[in-house]
């Protein structure tokens, strides 16, 4: 899961049309499926397809192996090695599968190689990091220091434009991180004319342990903006030691400094593995990812191999089952997602560019992007935003499919919390065409509370992750018990939304009525139990959680009972179906 990713505009236009019949497609098919996200009947034991956290550890120990084999080579880092022999073996795994047809698919990855970054002062020299996608400068560059206007707290956050109306064209200017985004105060600086800008840090949460000397790396100011000056990041001591020397200086004769930041833009080649259920409707799609690549400063085990190692679980489960899926599986192993999101998001820019007929077809996406974390939660993106509001636009469905996993969750008597439906992964691009899309997650660098270790067990006051994005990501810090409640659910909610599911007729006035399908025979494991967590029906109201946070109570389902979704669906799949139509017609048109 990539750090501080910023939640950015496409990358090139959407098509009005292909959007709306997209919406209304999968809307429609979603809502029309009460069968689909119906609650789990009392007493009823959930079908998980056997999917079990022993499957799962199997394939997360061998990709385990793979990267620790690339430790000296950036591990699975999307460029590296380690990323084509994980690669290498996914494809094996589902091939022998015989259930899925399994290409790659290739896409462009803008990234940058790094110098210098530093700024020199008075004979002193302070070593920065860079911002992945902030311009660098073209040789030394020389000019007087500068800070933003102070606030109330004495923080020089620099979030408002106005901030910076004491600054001199073409000074270097020092901004303190905290209150609003990188790229936020880099534009604001670049707006008053900065010829370089230094963000350092401020005083971190002792659980993150952060000392004042350590960088702030590994972290990106939005996507590439070629305008905005050059940029770099600076620990919060060399941040003060310099805001004190500026305010000390007169006014007449001001610091200077010499700022480098060495930086050069290319482009490189990666790419997704995409596996196709041989078995089921090609016009009904379910498509279910996790990110393969990891960062290069460790193994990324639980960041992320245990995803993706549940992805390889849930494709033997799929070809295992004595009943084909009624809809066809699309699971898909994202590259690049550490540097921005770009494997997911360059495929779903090619169907809405290329083929926005397949992109319809597509009814649900299921992210998985972190479930071993060594003092997890078990977190439910929350669609319903009955913790925390969300900071994207949810499509219309995906309260449905947070259902799916909560109801589950009830119904086995797990604890549960909700966490931020943020688009900090793979489901950003998916959500911004308007899919339902749900997921799991077990925690990163979000603290966890007193109220939570009652739930999970685990430490108070530190992150879910300590391990996260660091060397010690490995298969010895990996929560057994985790992956042991979050595979059995990776299961059910495949099955839920993949044979329980409603065949769209060819024609465009579908019925309302879902089509009959049989049920798997096979009978379900038994899924694992944690120690020490109460039943969730001990708190039926929800918490409000820290924005951009997890809940900090169990929840017990979303309340969609008796809502007149079904037959607003019946109207949007009818209403899709026809505008997708149109679309193809003008399209066929437009290349005679």
């Amino acid at each position: 899961m990539p750090r501080n990713t910023t939640h950015s505009p496409p990358s090139r236009g959407r098509r009005f049309s292909a959007a709306v019949a997209t919406t209304a497609l999968v809307g429609g098919s979603l809502l029309l499926a009460p069968a689909a996200t119906a609650a789990v009947a009392p007493g009823e034991t959930p079908n998980d397809l056997g999917l079990t956290g022993a499957d799962v550890m199997t394939h997360l120990t061998e990709l385990s192996e793979i990267s620790e084999s690339f430790a000296g080579e950036g591990y699975r880092a999307w460029d590296s090695p380690g990323y084509e022999a994980a690669a290498e073996y996914a494809e094996e795994v589902l091939e022998a599968t015989g259930a899925f047809t399994v290409t790659r698919d290739e896409f462009d990855v803008p990234y940058s190689e790094f110098g210098e970054a530093s700024l020199t002062v008075e004979g002193t020299t302070y070593e920065g990091s860079h911002f992945d996608t902030s311009e660098g400068i073209d040789g030394d560059y020389i000019d007087v220091l500068a800070l933003p206007a102070a606030d109330a707290a004495g923080l020089r956050l620099g979030c408002a434009t106005t901030d910076y109306a004491a600054v001199p064209a073409g000074a270097i200017v020092l901004v303190q991180r905290g209150e609003c985004t990188f790229q936020a105060k880099i534009e604001n600086a670049t707006a008053a004319g900065a010829g370089a800008v230094f963000v350092y840090n401020n005083a971190r949460p002792e659980a993150e342990g952060t000392t004042p000397q350590d960088q702030l790396t590994n972290v990106s100011a939005g996507p590439r903006n070629e305008d905005n000056s050059p940029a770099a990041t600076l620990p919060q001591a060399s941040g003060d030691a310099l805001v004190a020397l500026i305010t000390a200086a007169p006014a007449d004769e001001p610091v200077e400094g010499t700022a480098v930041i060495e930086k050069e833009f290319l482009v490189g080649k990666s790419f997704n593995i995409i596996a196709d259920s041989i078995a089921g409707d090609p016009d009904d799609t379910l498509v279910v990812g996790a990110h393969l690549d990891g960062v290069a400063e460790g193994p990324g085990v639980n960041d992320n191999g245990s995803g993706s190692a549940a992805i390889l679980a849930l494709a033997e489960k799929v070809a295992a089952s004595e009943v084909p899926n009624d809809k066809r599986i699309r699971l898909a192993l994202w590259g690049a997602e550490e540097i921005g999101l770009l494997g997911s998001t360059a495929y779903v820019d090619e169907l809405v560019a290329e083929d926005p007929a397949e992109l319809a077809r597509i009814s649900a996406y299921l992210n998985y992007d972190m479930i071993g974390s060594e003092n997890f939660t078990v977190g439910v993106y929350d669609a319903n935003e009955s913790s925390s509001e969300a900071p994207v636009d949810i499509p219309d469905g995906s309260i449905e499919i947070e259902k799916v996993y909560t109801d589950y969750f009830d119904a086995i008597e797990q604890p549960w919390i909700d966490t931020e439906y943020s688009g900090r992964s793979d489901y950003q691009a998916f959500i911004e065409n308007g899919i339902p899309s749900g997921g799991l997650f077990s925690g990163a660098d979000d603290i966890k509370t007193a109220e939570q270790v009652a739930q999970f067990g685990g430490t108070a006051g530190v992150f879910m992750d300590r391990n996260y994005h660091t060397a010690d990501d490995t298969l010895a810090n990996i929560n057994r018990t985790s992956i042991d409640i979050f595979s059995p659910a990776i299961g059910h909610a495949a099955y839920v939304l993949a044979w329980d599911a409603v065949v769209p007729t060819p024609t465009p006035t579908p019925t309302a009525e879902p089509t009959a399908t049989p049920s798997p025979t096979a009978e379900p494991t038994a899924t694992a139990a944690p120690t020490a967590a109460p039943s969730p029906t001990a708190t039926a109201v929800p918490a409000p959680g820290k924005k951009g946070s997890s809940g900090n109570l169990a929840q017990t389902g979303s309340d969609v009972e008796g809502s007149p979704l079904p037959l607003i669906g019946a109207g949007m799949l009818a209403f899709g179906l026809i505008v997708a139509a149109g679309t193809a017609i003008a399209r066929r048109r437009t290349q005679q």
